[in-house]
């Protein structure tokens, strides 16, 4: 089970700028007719933001989780949101009045990006006992029922991107705590993505119908993101879609 803690202050993952650059290839506003325009611009960019959350599978705003998680009795947990900022809390129990928090040293964030926490220590593995009915630790008598595995592990963390605008100290999503990082005030965000949303942003404009194909007598016309490929913005996203 996965709660947002602290939501992410953020979710527009390109500027007006950027699509006014692949529009116009200027970021004046005077290459724009009105107010209302840069307005509509702006609409645009949170659409096509939503775009690739959708697309991706996952949030892209940097927010704090809190996880519940199954361990294989293996060294590493995995955890649903990337990449990871920062681990804050790491409780071997879901109930944290009677759960043992481990400390800072005792972990370490293996690979930020695909939400990989080691410990040299591993991760005890529970299943539900169908004889007792509580937890079966491993090597115990007992049978395991396939898909039975507890939750026990409790993962406060902070993963997502920091935005364009950067963050300050003073930000509920920003932490000094744990490594790859977590101290970064600076955006984060990977410039395809950035791109990605910036040219749908654009083909929402040029085509706010979503139209495919065009069929004018003998003449007939199919757009890139018709095609099997899709479209540029969707191929500049294939590399942060996550399987499984």
């Amino acid at each position: 089970m996965i709660q947002v803690c602290t939501s992410s202050t953020d979710n527009e993952f390109a500027t007006t700028g950027d699509v006014m650059m692949i529009l116009f290839q200027a970021t004046t506003t005077a290459m724009v007719a009105t107010t209302g325009e840069i307005n509509y611009l702006g609409t645009l960019v949170r659409r096509a933001s939503v775009w690739a959350e959708t697309r991706l599978g996952y949030p892209l705003g940097l927010q704090i989780y809190s996880e519940s998680l199954p361990a294989s009795g293996g060294r590493h947990l995995i955890v649903s949101r990337t990449p990871i900022m920062a681990v804050l809390r790491l409780f071997d129990s879901t109930a944290t009045c009677e759960a043992t928090e481990l400390t800072s040293t005792e972990f370490v964030v293996d690979d930020a990006a695909a939400g990989l926490i080691s410990r040299d220590r591993g991760f005890a593995w529970t299943n539900y006992d169908t004889v007792t009915g509580g937890d079966l630790a491993l090597g115990l008598t007992g049978y395991r029922l396939p898909g039975m595995a507890t939750r026990p592990w409790l993962v406060e963390y902070l993963a997502g991107y920091v935005p364009i605008g950067g963050v300050t100290t003073s930000s509920d999503n920003w932490s000094t705590a744990g490594p790859n990082g977590s101290t970064t005030t600076g955006t984060t965000l990977p410039e395809d993505i950035r791109q990605a949303v910036a040219l749908k942003a654009a083909e929402f404009q040029a085509n706010p119908m979503g139209i495919v194909s065009r069929r004018v007598g003998d003449l007939a016309v199919e757009y890139a993101s018709a095609g099997m490929g899709g479209s540029r913005a969707d191929q500049m996203l294939e590399p942060y879609r996550r399987l499984g």
